[in-house]
């Protein structure tokens, strides 16, 4: 089978991604997302389908800095019905390829599918292959697993007599296999399904157009969060929608790093532009970081990069600068952080204020109804001075929720979690807390946004509308039940145990009628299914950052008015997001001169964008919660340890190649992988290391090893691994509305 120089070919050219191009023809599944794996490499791009009678065409689009071109490849009644082998004609810019008579691309011709039918074989380039089951792809899609039984080359190709699609290949002699992604969802498309991109917590930081705000490296490696390259990511996660044919796209919170100015104008220019080009709609709610504070503030940070590789500190204004503690801080009014008036300005377009094109806009301050709305009612109630409430007795407070209907039938709920508490400072002024425990106070100080939240849902049950909400902030519990097994062994303090929301709160939105609700704020990737019985369910879907480990976001597919499809996406490829590794170097260089931070430099040698994400990871494990976590003995003992002393410790008879082969280290980072990532971490977790894990739990487990510290901790890390790798589907899955 001569596939490689085709394929070779193919991701050279194809390096950007594809997207959507209307194409007429009576058969046109959505648009098909291919994954290349060539040589340990991951590529992918995407197709769009338009099938007749006599034809087929498939047309792709490449978006590469904001240009686009694309071309297509042509196949004739000919070709489609008696094709006998692979085209290997290169794709040609802003052209179509004519495929040969005798040849297919991506598919396999009418007549091979019906010979697999009936005889169960085919030959397709000169290459015979046999039948060896009839499986679903996906949800009812039938798909025919056939194989070589030479070179043990596999397809799984869809029965579907007008487009039979190659979905899969694996074991291809030349090492290049590729899977159709969404295959199952393409083929079940219909022309009423919405689909809507949720992207959380970039905390973009506008360092390609003001490279002075670049931050260190060392100081990014101590964060929960990149701060340079997420500006990068973002961009990639908004190409990677529009290849999609995404229009609608929600981002609950934290948009920017820290609500600077620079940086909230720098992501309100970035939709502006996607919404001009592709017409894109956006959706936002407040993060803690956006506002940090309800009326802004000024700030001071000292770890920028400067040219020669040493930090420096920059403050938004002189008062902070001299007051700052740094030497020789610079002044910089871009740095200020936005409080609310100026976040409601700045992001009107995308939610906070009503659109001509909505159905309806509202907010828990509206004095219209559904039947009442019009455009000029809703503009007048939009303002921030009709957007307030009382704050702890007397004090005036922002509300930033709204109920939106960008298109017939699918309300978008979104709720402003954040409340900020006055402080006392000392000084006579009115000083105020962060918002980063988000449900928590709002079930104490909001209880009239939980009473509209309850009116909203009703109206939109009564209306046959889909309703969605999001928040910043999660809304039901997302340790998979190991709450108390947190908590009796590394206390309250871990794995953000502080940041659960209240059980009234979880109940009060159940009781409601939410029945969907997605939020950021973790970096994590979870679902959460609670149940009150009382025939209450709800779904809280936790979208991961594109800013830290595991960087992704999720796509949710409306199917009507009874069914829901999540899938997530993994940003593999992120252009530019390397861009800054030789200023990295030289901050590598001085702190070695000086003798002041530094770091593992295969960071810099990352080939993609998780990748780059794991290994900040790493770090982060190594230098926050191992350290300021966990019980001290794992930092003093087992962190230090092989696998194999863990595996002779606790009495596991296993494989000593493979229990050699971790350590300590690899166990407690990727108890924290399953945490954050959920079943994404699996892309780094080999399946034969977590049975170990589980052999070493078996074999604690119901032993008293509380005298015994590092036993009880590894009874306790492997019990949680168990806890976080057997949660409610958190990758791709089906919510049932009915």
């Amino acid at each position: 089978m001569k596939l490689k120089t085709y394929f070779i070919l193919l991701l050279l050219v194809l390096t950007g991604c594809m997207a959507e191009v209307n194409a007429a023809g009576s058969f046109s599944p959505d648009t098909l997302t291919f994954k290349f794996f060539l040589y340990g490499q991951t590529r992918s791009f995407r197709i769009k389908a338009s099938v007749d009678t006599d034809s087929v065409c498939l047309r792709w689009v490449m978006l590469r800095h904001g240009i686009t071109s694309g071309g297509a490849y042509v196949m004739g009644h000919e070709s489609v019905e008696r094709g006998r082998s692979l085209c290997f004609t290169q794709p040609a810019l802003n052209s179509n390829v004519m495929v040969p008579s005798s040849q297919t691309a991506f598919i396999i011709s009418r007549e091979a599918l019906r010979n697999i039918r009936s005889t169960g074989r085919m030959t397709y380039g000169n290459t015979l292959y046999e039948l060896v089951d009839s499986i679903p792809c996906g949800l009812n899609i039938a798909s025919l697993h056939v194989k070589d039984r030479v070179e043990g080359c596999e397809m799984w190709i869809i029965d579907n007599d007008r487009l039979p699609l190659i979905w899969k290949m694996n074991n291809n002699p030349l090492g290049i296999d590729w899977c159709v992604e969404n295959a199952a969802e393409a083929f079940c498309r219909t022309d009423n399904n919405i689909k809507i991109a949720f992207i959380a917590d970039p905390h973009v930081q506008a360092v390609d157009s003001h490279p002075e705000f670049v931050r260190s490296l060392a100081s990014e490696l101590k964060s929960t969060r990149l701060f340079n390259e997420n500006i990068f990511a973002f961009r990639a996660a908004l190409d990677d929608a529009v290849l999609r044919g995404i229009k609608f796209v929600v981002l609950p919170g934290d948009l920017t790093d820290n609500g600077q100015v620079v940086n909230v104008r720098t992501v309100r220019d970035i939709l502006d532009g996607y919404a001009s080009r592709y017409g894109m709609k956006f959706f936002v709610t407040t993060g803690n970081h956006d506002p940090s504070k309800p009326y802004g503030e000024d700030c001071v940070n000292g770890n920028f990069l400067a040219a020669d590789g040493s930090s420096m500190a920059i403050a938004s204004s002189a008062d902070v600068a001299a007051n700052s503690g740094f030497n020789a801080a610079k002044t910089d009014t871009l740095l200020h952080c936005c409080g609310y008036d100026e976040m409601l300005t700045l992001y009107a377009a995308y939610g906070f204020s009503p659109d001509k094109s909505y159905l309806y806009w509202a907010t828990p301050f509206s004095g219209y109804d559904y039947d009442g709305y019009t455009f000029g009612k809703a503009v007048s109630e939009s303002t921030a001075d009709k957007r307030r409430y009382v704050l702890c007795d007397t004090l005036k407070a922002h509300d930033a929720s709204y109920v939106a209907e960008p298109v017939k039938g699918v309300w978008l709920l979104s709720i402003d979690g954040g409340v900020y508490l006055p402080v006392a400072n000392g000084e006579g002024k009115t000083a105020y807390s962060g918002s980063s425990t988000g449900y928590a106070n709002t079930w104490k100080h909001k209880q009239f946004l939980i009473k509209w939240i309850s009116k909203v849902t009703e109206e939109a049950r009564r209306r046959g509308k889909v309703l969605v909400a999001f928040c910043h902030y999660p809304a039901a519990g997302f340790h998979n039940g190991a709450d108390s097994v947190i908590s009796r062994w590394a206390g309250d303090k871990a794995f953000n145990m502080r940041r659960n929301p209240p059980r009234e709160l979880t109940d009060a939105l159940q009781k409601a009628g939410i029945k969907i609700h997605f939020a950021g704020h973790l970096h994590q990737n979870n679902t959460a299914v609670t149940d009150n019985g009382q025939g209450h369910v709800m779904y809280n879907i936790q979208v991961p950052s594109v800013s830290a480990y595991m960087p992704a976001y999720k796509i949710l597919t409306v199917c009507g008015d009874s069914l829901c499809r999540v899938q997530t996406v993994v940003l593999d490829s992120v252009p530019k997001f390397r861009s800054l590794l030789p200023r990295y170097m030289s901050e590598y260089r001085h702190n070695l001169t000086a003798g002041t931070d530094t770091w593992n430099t295969d960071i810099l040698y990352c080939g993609d964008y998780p990748s780059f994400c794991d290994m900040h990871f790493r770090a982060l494990v190594a230098s926050r919660y191992v350290e300021h976590e966990l019980p001290s003995v794992v930092c003093d003992s087992i962190v230090g340890m092989s696998g194999s002393q863990i595996i002779d410790m606790t009495g596991v008879k296993e494989d000593p190649k493979q229990s050699a082969a971790w350590t300590g280290f690899d166990l407690v980072t990727d108890l924290y992988r399953l945490h954050f990532a959920g079943s994404l971490a699996l892309r780094q977790i080999p399946q034969w290391r977590i049975r170990q894990y589980e052999a070493v739990l078996d074999s604690l487990e119901g032993k008293k090893t509380e005298d015994n510290k590092v036993l009880d901790s590894l009874k306790n890390i492997c019990l949680l691994i168990k806890y976080f790798s057997t949660g409610a589907p958190d990758n791709s899955f089906d919510i049932r509305l009915k």
